[in-house]
């Protein structure tokens, strides 16, 4: 196997390493300040129309409170919407992983703030009309306008919510998960039909109504256009099926596959596509796997190891089985380099875009280092294209066994082991793949060893 050059960005040193670092940071501090001068003007329009001042008389600051809430919390869920609707320019702003955090909280946010607004409208209104919570609860799907809808939307953006939880995802099939995740879709639609009918912000000012409008546009609009749009039109383009499967290992397989035109696919090695395959039932059920060898000869291929019942299924996918793929995702690539000299940690099928990486970045004899921990030899993945690439490029590999990890001080990547292996590990960029608990120890240990966060480059693979 002949490792293969690729033209990537000069890696920054001295100087100007501290800068792109920097500017690195910024990026979320300017997306995060964006997102709040739009909420503070979402309130700064309410103010406009004089909706505080009239706040007087029973339930008036209680329908206050519930009127500023319902706002806050229809933009957090825009907001929410926009981080994952895939838009290729705020994933390389700021990266896949930063992006999951973000919407993971905002999206808790938007169903507290939306639980306040209908408990604290509910008060006022009935302070006001003198009624009880439930006659006026009841009195607002009779005789109000869309506030049903409201209602439905609340129970489905409950229902996202209580999957998104830890506990609740990892009982779930990823299936149900998804499927349920796209009922938030129908909570936007609903929840804009009960701010167009009974919203003082659409009713009586224009402005508003306008900021407003344009705001559900263009959410609306990336979201068809990158989730929708682009992935319909890439695999029109590239008809991609399978062309090859070959087993690793135990319980683990690399799908090759083929199309047309695949010299026009711009994905780096690190990132992942969202793949479905079009066997019986396959279409509904989409999965996350990173490329595990640079796009080239006609071919893209990923590797999957056994771990349910879709990953199962994969294991013996057919020949000539019709792929659909959304993508390429992700910037755990070598654009995060600062360094001239890296070190690759991966833990199980972790290894797989860190093998795309091995062969890509660009690098001097003995500037790359991989430590691949597994629980036993018998699992090493690749170990003959490894082996070649470590020969060809000067890197040096180390293969670790154990079954899980330990503590800090004595695990096979404990501190005093790290050190040993990569004595100047904080001079070293550290790119960090594997199942959570592996990832979150080793990024715990490589603050202890004074690595900065700035060069700790991670990606988790949920089991």
């Amino acid at each position: 196997m002949t490792a293969t050059t690729t033209a990537s960005p000069t890696i920054p040193t001295g100087p100007r390493a501290g800068a792109v670092r920097r500017a690195r940071a910024d990026r979320a501090w300017i997306v995060a300040v964006a997102v709040v001068a739009n909420g503070l003007l979402a309130i700064a329009l309410w103010l406009r129309h004089g909706e505080l001042a009239s706040a007087s008389g029973p339930g008036a600051v209680a329908t206050a409170v519930g009127q500023v809430t319902g706002l806050l919390g229809a933009y957090a869920l825009l907001v929410g919407v926009l981080l994952m609707a895939r838009v290729p320019w705020l994933e390389r702003f700021l990266g896949f992983d930063r992006l999951a955090v973000w919407h993971r909280w905002v999206g808790f946010t938007t169903v507290w703030l939306l639980v306040a607004h209908t408990v604290f409208i509910t008060i006022g209104y009935a302070e006001a009309n003198r009624e009880s919570l439930a006659g006026q609860t009841m009195d607002f799907i009779r005789h109000y306008p869309d506030v049903l809808m409201a209602f439905v939307a609340l129970v489905l953006l409950l229902a996202v919510g209580a999957t998104s939880v830890r506990v609740a995802r990892r009982e779930l099939r990823r299936e149900t998960w998804y499927a349920t995740h796209l009922y938030a879709y129908v909570a936007v639609a609903l929840g804009f039909a009960h701010q167009l009918a009974v919203g003082s912000d659409f009713s009586g000012d224009a402005v508003a109504r306008a900021w407003w409008v344009a705001l559900f546009v263009v959410t609306l609009g990336a979201v068809a256009v990158w989730r929708v749009g682009v992935p319909v039109a890439f695999n029109a383009r590239h008809r991609l099926r399978v062309a090859d499967v070959r087993r690793e290992g135990p319980g683990v397989v690399s799908i090759a596959m083929t199309g047309r035109r695949l010299e026009e696919i711009h994905a780096r090695p690190g990132q992942f596509f969202v793949w479905r395959f079009l066997a019986p039932g396959g279409m509904w059920r989409a999965r996350p796997f990173s490329l595990s060898a640079p796009v080239g000869r006609n071919r893209l291929r990923i590797t999957v190891k056994e771990a349910g019942e879709q990953t199962r299924a994969l294991q013996h996918v057919r020949r000539g089985t019709r792929v659909f793929a959304e993508g390429p995702y992700g910037a755990f690539t070598d654009e995060r380099r600062t360094r001239r000299r890296a070190v690759l940690i991966a833990g199980g099928i972790g290894i797989t875009p860190l093998r795309a990486l091995l062969e890509t970045m660009p690098a001097a004899p003995g500037d790359l280092t991989l430590l691949y921990r597994v629980a036993t030899p018998r699992d090493l993945v690749f170990r003959d294209e490894l082996t070649d690439l470590g020969i060809e490029r000067g890197i040096t590999l180390h293969a670790l066994t154990g079954e899980e990890i330990g503590d800090d001080d004595t695990d096979r990547l404990g501190v005093p082991a790290l050190r040993a292996l990569v004595p100047d590990i904080r001079e070293r960029d550290c790119f960090v793949c594997g199942p959570p608990g592996l990832v979150d120890a080793v990024c715990r240990r490589l603050h202890r060893l004074g690595v900065p966060r700035t060069q700790i480059h991670f990606e988790r693979f949920e089991y």
